[in-house]
Parts: C-alpha cells; sequence; structure tokens
C-alpha cells in the first residue's frame, strides 16, 4: 500500500464517523476547556443516559461503600480532565457502535480488544498507585482512548485489519504488522489523526499518537510515558487471551525513571485478570 493511502481509504469509507449535532455540541464543550463550569457539564452529560452510566461506573469502580451519588459528585471526585476524556472514549465509542459486524469469519474480535483496553486503564491506574505521582483518574480514562486507532481501522477497512491479526498470531509484533499491512503506518498514528480532525486536545492526542513511542512524544509527559508501560503489560494480557506468550521489553529506562521494578509489574501483571473481569460488571454495554 503506497503511503497516505490508508487515510483516502478511511475518509472515503461510507462508515467513517461522522460527527451529529448533538456530539458536535460536546466537543465544543471539550474545545474549550476554560471556560467550562461543572454545573454545564452535568447539564451535557445528563442529556445521555449511557455515558451517565459510564461516569457513574467509573466512580464506582473506584469508590466503595460510598453510598448512592449524582452525576455531579462523580464529575467533582473525577476531575475535569478525566470526565473530559470520559466524553471523547463515550462518542467514539457511540459512533464506532454504529457499525455492527455481524461477519462471524472475521479473524479480529473487538469485543475481545476491548478487555485490552480496559487493561491499559486498569494498568494505567494501578501504576500510578504505586509510583504515587500522577492523577491516577485521568490516567484510566486515557487508557480508554488511547487505541482509538483501532476501531476505526476495524469499521473502515476490517480486511486489513485481518490481515494484520492474522500476522499477530504467528508471531509478528503488532506495529510491524500493520506497518506492512497500512503503508508503514500504525492504529497510534491513524488514531492521532482522527483526534486531530475532530480538534481533540493536544494531551490527548499525544497519548493516542505517542503511547508505543514516548521518548518522540512532542511534550515531555510524565503521562505518555507510564501510558507505554500500562499499555505493554496490557498487551501481555491480552496476547495471552489470543493463546500466545509473548513477553514484551519495557524499556529500562522508564521504569527507572518511575522507580518500577520486576515486583511492580508482576503486581500489576497478575492484577489485571481480575480487574479487567471487575470492570466489566461496570461496562456492560462494551
Amino acid at each position: 500500500m503506497k503511503n497516505e493511502k490508508i487515510f483516502e481509504l478511511l475518509e472515503n469509507s461510507e462508515n467513517f464517523p461522522k460527527l451529529t449535532q448533538d456530539v458536535s455540541r460536546i466537543f465544543d464543550i471539550l474545545k474549550n476547556p476554560e471556560g467550562l463550569h461543572i454545573d454545564g457539564l452535568v447539564q451535557e452529560v445528563t442529556r445521555y443516559d449511557q455515558l451517565s452510566e459510564l461516569i457513574l461506573g467509573v466512580y464506582s469502580a473506584k469508590q466503595f461503600n460510598r453510598g448512592m451519588a449524582t452525576i455531579k459528585d462523580a464529575v467533582i471526585y473525577l476531575g475535569i480532565d478525566a470526565v473530559q476524556n470520559l466524553l471523547v472514549f463515550f462518542l467514539s465509542k457511540q459512533l464506532f457502535s454504529e457499525i455492527t459486524t455481524t461477519n462471524k469469519k472475521r479473524k479480529f474480535k473487538m469485543a475481545h480488544y476491548w478487555r485490552h483496553v480496559l487493561g491499559t486503564s486498569a494498568a494505567g491506574y494501578i501504576l500510578s498507585l504505586r509510583i504515587k505521582k500522577l492523577d491516577k483518574h485521568k490516567l484510566f480514562t486515557y487508557g480508554l482512548i488511547h487505541d482509538i486507532g483501532i476501531p476505526l481501522l476495524d469499521i473502515c477497512v476490517p480486511d486489513l485489519v485481518d490481515e494484520i491479526f492474522e500476522k499477530l498470531l504467528k508471531g509478528m509484533h503488532q506495529l510491524v504488522a500493520e506497518r506492512s499491512v497500512l503503508g508503514g503506518f500504525t492504529h497510534a498514528e491513524i488514531g492521532a489523526w482522527l483526534c486531530r480532525k475532530w480538534n481533540i486536545r493536544d494531551d490527548i492526542i499525544d497519548i493516542v499518537e505517542f503511547h508505543h513511542t514516548p521518548f518522540i512524544a512532542k511534550s515531555d509527559s510524565d503521562e505518555v510515558k507510564l501510558m507505554y508501560v500500562a499499555d505493554v503489560l496490557s498487551t501481555e494480557y491480552y496476547e495471552k487471551l489470543l493463546g500466545l506468550n509473548i513477553n514484551h521489553a519495557i524499556n529500562g529506562k522508564i521504569m527507572d525513571y518511575f522507580g518500577l521494578t520486576d515486583i511492580d509489574r508482576l503486581a500489576v501483571t497478575d492484577a489485571l485478570p481480575g480487574e479487567v473481569d471487575r470492570l466489566g460488571n461496570f461496562f456492560t454495554w462494551l
């Protein structure tokens, strides 16, 4: 495939997600975070039952025995940035969910891949607790949107995704497989391209584009570096679900930078299956 052709294929696909008027209004709120007020955000959130369910679900997953919570309680507890990230996840999930795949011969199963998404969220949260740095809720929500390029590819060019997946099952690294099929591009670059088209915040674009390559991120962000670690650990978890047993190297400089050890890595790895199962109870609509 020639360079840049993949973007032409995506944009010309009849399944390329289009922003409705309601969705555009929420994106307008996201584009102006300085002028965002909690009451206004709560009002927008409550317009969508599933969005309210998502935010309360994340709140409930991280809070225990706190009784019944309101949307405003959840927004205040999670923080504006985390709630904005959940809005992006919700909107993208709604747009992508409008396209359902009924072809049972598909190699790639998005339902399985969502477990990696939840695993990355859980890993980011746990790592934040272990290093006692960064906003654990914000990191959790970054995990939900870090791979936004995957569902875009899956609905627009499913045959290419299946081709990538077959290479993965044969032991090829995911990014190598993607570059060989997508003309040198990966889901990270494609996801960032989509985020730019939607005019999403720069910090989200950095997470999406550089969670595999944190040292070339445009900002020297600790969040990008930690999400890189979270993604690697969750990728190992996901590949084990596929019957693969591949241990991925994690950059030693980043591990040292955060003071992470093999003990931390093992603790996160051991926790992920149970955490993903538990989180699945709060994300039943995925």
